[in-house]
C-alpha cells in the first residue's frame, strides 16, 4: 500500500484553511485549552484507521478524523478492506502554547520590631514556552504594614493605592525572571501574613504557583515568664524569653535561693534552659541586654520550676 496516498491534513476549529503535511512533520501550534482536527485526505478503498501519538496507538481513535488537544507527534495508519496496513504516515507535531507564571515573595530573614524598616522581594518568572503579555503582580499589604518605597531605581509600571501594590509587566519572555524589592515597616508586634499573586493574558497550566505567601513575625517587647513546667507537653517546657531575638547581645544567669549560680548562658541565651538536674522550687534570673543604641540594661526576677 502506498503511504503517499494517505497524507494527513489539519484544520483549526473555526478556520476553513487546510494545511497539508510535508515530508517532515508539520508544526502546528495551538493555545492551551483549544484543539485541532486531523483527517485522512483520500479515503478511497480504505475501511478503517488507527491514529498514533508519539508512535503509540491512541485508544478508540479509528475514525478518519481525530481531534487533538494534547502535545505530540500525530500520525495515522490506513487499513484497506483486505486488512492491508500502510506505514505510519507523515504527521503533525502539535505544540501546546502556554505561559506558566510563578511568583515568589519573601521578607528579610532578620528579626525586626515595630517601626523598624525591612525589605520584601517579589520575583516573577515565566516557565512557559511562549511570551506572557499583560502580566500583573498584585500585593495587598496587610493593615499592619506601611509601604515606604521601592528599593533601587524607580519603576513607572508600579503603582500603590490604598496599600495595594500593582506591578504591571507588558511582556515577560519565556524563561525570563524579574524582581521587585520593596521597603516596608510594621506598625505593631504580631505575625504578618502577606500574599502576592500574578496573572497574564495567556493560559496558565499551573495556577498553584500564581500565588505566594510570606509570614513575618514582628517582635515586640521583651517578656520574661515566671514559671516553667518541663514535662514534655510542649507548653512552658523551657524558659522562653519572648522578644529576645531583637537583642542578640545578651547573657542570662540563674541562681538558687541561696544565691548560688546554677546556670549561665554560653554567649547569647538561646531560650533552651529547662531546669535539668534541679529540684522544684523558686529560682532567680539576671538578664543583661545590650540595646541597639549601645546602652546596656539589666533585669531581674523569679522563676518557679515545677516538675510533674
Amino acid at each position: 500500500m502506498n503511504v503517499k496516498r494517505y497524507i494527513l491534513l489539519a484544520f483549526f476549529l473555526l478556520l476553513a484553511n487546510w494545511a497539508f503535511a510535508q515530508a517532515n512533520p508539520t508544526v502546528v501550534r495551538i493555545r492551551l485549552g483549544s484543539s485541532v482536527k486531523f483527517a485522512v485526505r483520500d479515503q478511497a478503498g480504505l475501511s478503517s484507521f488507527q491514529w498514533y501519538r508519539d508512535g503509540k496507538p491512541i485508544a478508540n481513535a479509528t475514525a478518519p478524523l481525530y481531534t487533538a488537544s494534547v502535545a505530540g507527534l500525530y500520525q495515522v495508519v490506513a487499513i484497506n478492506a483486505d486488512g492491508c496496513k500502510s506505514d505510519l504516515s507523515d504527521g503533525f507535531l502539535l505544540i501546546i502554547e502556554y505561559a506558566d507564571l510563578a511568583v515568589h515573595k519573601i521578607s528579610e530573614k532578620r528579626y525586626v520590631g515595630p517601626g523598624e524598616a525591612f525589605e520584601y522581594q517579589i520575583s516573577v518568572q515565566n516557565n512557559g514556552n511562549i511570551d506572557a503579555t499583560g502580566v500583573e503582580v498584585v500585593d495587598k499589604l496587610p493593615s499592619n504594614l506601611k509601604y515606604i518605597g521601592i528599593i533601587g531605581d524607580p519603576m513607572d509600571n508600579v503603582t500603590v493605592v490604598n496599600n495595594v501594590i500593582s506591578w504591571k509587566i507588558p511582556l515577560l519572555a519565556n524563561g525570563q525572571k524579574m524582581v521587585l524589592s520593596l521597603k516596608t515597616t510594621a506598625i505593631k508586634a504580631e505575625k504578618v501574613i502577606n500574599i502576592a499573586t500574578v496573572t497574564a493574558l495567556e493560559p496558565d497550566p499551573n495556577l498553584a504557583n500564581n500565588i505566594s505567601t510570606d509570614v513575618k513575625e514582628i517582635i515586640g517587647e521583651v517578656v520574661v515568664p515566671n514559671v516553667i513546667t518541663p514535662n514534655g507537653d510542649g507548653k512552658n517546657d523551657v524558659f522562653k524569653i519572648v522578644g529576645l531575638e531583637l537583642h542578640p547581645e545578651n547573657t542570662l544567669s540563674i541562681f538558687n535561693r541561696w544565691g548560688n549560680e546554677v546556670y549561665r548562658s554560653n554567649g547569647p541565651y538561646k531560650n533552651d534552659w529547662n531546669g535539668n538536674g534541679l529540684n522544684e522550687g523558686t529560682y532567680y534570673y539576671l538578664l543583661k541586654i545590650k540595646e541597639k543604641d549601645g546602652s546596656e540594661r539589666s533585669s531581674t526576677g523569679w522563676i518557679t520550676l515545677i516538675k510533674d
